[in-house]
């Protein structure tokens, strides 16, 4: 849509000569860009180096992006240049007719019904964890659950890709390189400049490793699957099972290696760091604490949950959504403009970035009563049913809709029904814990928590 006479220019501060405001945004995102949304309104425009980029906060608004423009707010942006370099062309990254066919064929894997297949998995690596955390809690050491969540999200996502086809000295080597690899990664999207990432030598070549390290992994066990005669039933084998409905051709190798690399990623960081806040706020909030361990009796009593189990525990999941509300895991996603267009009444030019925030969507003072109180009742059927639907984006929206939300609401809600079930995690100190925004957001020195026994 063309610039009208009636268009409006947004307005937005003016930066510092040629860095414009990426020192505010790398240095204080979160509140930099609600200063903006405060002083400027749901559309603002800023200058990072020599790109242009509006932050748009009104979900009418992104509802366009997301939805009925989709076409011209694509996932060209910088930022998902970098990711693309670890990601490749995956459903996540890639844009047009090449994603539209790879949505068709990995869409059906991430079904409920296929998920609840894999319950088993995910129940027996949630036992591991804790009955290593008797042993702890017998000794009175503390441990830091954001630490914890990392490390069993990662075992629940790999052998829900993989079953039991990784060795030990693999499984080690996934844990090993994950860490620096999302951290490079990070640090490559809080600060852009390609020349920079090329002279720190030593750093860029251990990302590139790290990256290679995964995909002879990843390639090894594909390569072993195309000549298995009785594959087992994980989602590496969903993925590739599927087939194209025009063509009948499959994911080739490198395709698979980029959808197990998105899942690798999408899978592991995201729900780790939400159930780090989630126990913080259960120590915080005695109220709803009880009220999860009252469900948790009432539905299960001592016994491990199965997949049926999953919508009869409807408080947890309430408490899981809530924490994404106030946490969301990918606290700001961009896309780039590519044409001009006319977005409400705000005139955006083709070439820039735009910019919105699910932290701060998810406090829009207009879409949400108390927004900074944590409520799970927000989430009661009849509520959901009021509620702006591009107001809550934790899996983003529109046809973009994250696959794996319904993989990571079951795995969310079992590790908090199973940990409940042995114990109460108590935070050791009562001092607020800031939120640290990189590609995602996660608790700044961790949560550190002391075991009670139930």
């Amino acid at each position: 849509m063309m610039k009208t006479e009636n268009s409006i220019n947004p307005a937005g501060p003016k930066g510092y000569p040629f860095i414009g405001s990426i020192l505010d945004l790398t240095s204080r995102p979160l509140k930099w860009l609600q200063s903006l949304t405060d002083e400027y309104g749901d559309v603002a425009k800023f200058r990072l180096l020599k790109r242009e980029v509006y932050l748009v906060n009104h979900p009418d608004l992104v509802r366009e992006i997301l939805g009925k423009r989709v076409d011209n707010y694509t996932k060209k942006s910088v930022a998902f240049k970098i990711v693309k370099v670890v990601l490749g062309e995956s459903t996540f990254t890639s844009t047009g007719e090449v994603w539209k066919r790879k949505r068709k064929l990995a869409q059906p894997s991430f079904h409920k019904n296929r998920i609840a297949n894999l319950s088993v998995m995910m129940t027996d690596t949630i036992e591991e964890m804790l009955d290593e955390w008797e042993i702890i809690c017998d000794k009175k050491e503390t441990i830091n659950v954001a630490d914890a969540m990392m490390r069993l999200t990662l075992k629940v996502v790999v052998r829900a890709l993989f079953s039991t086809a990784l060795s030990k000295e693999e499984v080690q080597t996934v844990a090993d390189v994950f860490t620096p690899l999302l951290e490079e990664t990070n640090a490559r999207i809080s600060f852009p400049i390609r020349i920079f990432h090329r002279l720190r030598r030593k750093r860029n070549a251990a990302y590139f490793e790290n990256i290679k390290k995964l995909d002879d992994i990843i390639y090894r066990i594909i390569h072993e699957r195309r000549n298995a005669s009785s594959p087992p039933t994980d989602l590496l084998q969903m993925l590739m099972d599927a087939r194209d409905e025009e063509t009948g051709e499959p994911l080739n190798d490198e395709e698979l290696r980029d959808e197990v690399m998105t899942v690798f990623i999408a899978g592991h960081e995201t729900t780790a760091n939400a159930m780090a806040w989630l126990w913080m706020v259960l120590s915080q909030q005695p109220d709803v604490r009880n009220r999860v361990e009252e469900e948790v009796e009432q539905v299960l009593g001592k016994r491990i949950p199965v997949a049926s189990d999953f919508p009869d525990l409807t408080y947890l999941l309430k408490v899981f959504k809530e924490t994404l509300r106030i946490y969301p895991p990918v606290p700001i996603l961009p896309r780039r403009v590519e044409q001009d267009d006319v977005l409400g009444d705000y005139f955006i030019k083709g070439g820039s970035e735009v910019f919105f925030s699910p932290y701060l969507l998810h406090r829009h003072p207009d879409f949400w009563e108390d927004p900074e109180s944590f409520n799970p009742d927000r989430f009661d059927k009849d509520l959901i049913r009021r509620q702006h639907t591009f107001a809550y984006l934790p899996f983003g929206g529109g046809p973009r809709l994250c696959m794996g939300n319904n993989f990571a609401m079951m795995e969310a809600v079992f590790i908090i029904a199973m940990a409940t079930q042995r114990f109460r995690l108590n935070l050791v100190s009562d001092a607020p814990n800031e939120p640290l925004v990189t590609l995602t957001t996660r608790p700044k020195g961790g949560v550190v928590v002391r075991l009670e026994r139930r």
